[in-house]
């Protein structure tokens, strides 16, 4: 298959609105999380030793992540980030929380990122367990 028509659109479940919202205090609205072709040819570009091996694993990030993140230095997006033990490390999917026309969330970018990092931006605030929503 050529480069050209090795990407799809991915489509990952539900964005986790109940963690995001318990956790960042951020409101956001329902919808689904897709990784459009453009977003993956990015990603591919910005990170071509990782993309392969991390793209099997972002649905299961976006599902349960352990850490979330507001992206400051990014406005408009939000980090979630898992242990991947196949990685041998965390993996970060960046989604931008602004949805499309279609009302769907989109994955900016997703490449792996180290435990030291993890721990930093815990120490430093900025990274946050995730909370489950208070059962009413």
């Amino acid at each position: 298959m050529s480069k050209k028509n090795s990407f799809v659109l991915l489509e990952l479940g539900p964005l986790p609105v109940d963690l995001i919202e318990s956790t960042l205090a951020i409101e956001v609205e329902a919808g689904p999380v897709v990784f459009t072709v453009s977003n993956q040819k990015h990603s591919a570009t910005r990170h071509p030793d990782d993309f392969g091996r991390c793209l099997p694993h972002i649905g299961a990030v976006v599902a349960k992540p352990i850490y979330l993140r507001d992206d400051f230095k990014n406005g408009g997006k939000i980090e979630l980030i898992a242990r991947v033990s196949a990685l041998g490390s965390g993996l970060l999917v960046a989604v931008e929380i602004q949805p499309d026309d279609f009302g769907r969330y989109r994955i900016a970018s997703m490449y792996p990122v180290s435990q030291k990092k993890i721990d930093n931006r815990r120490e430093a605030g900025t990274l946050l367990i995730v909370k489950q929503k208070a059962p009413y």
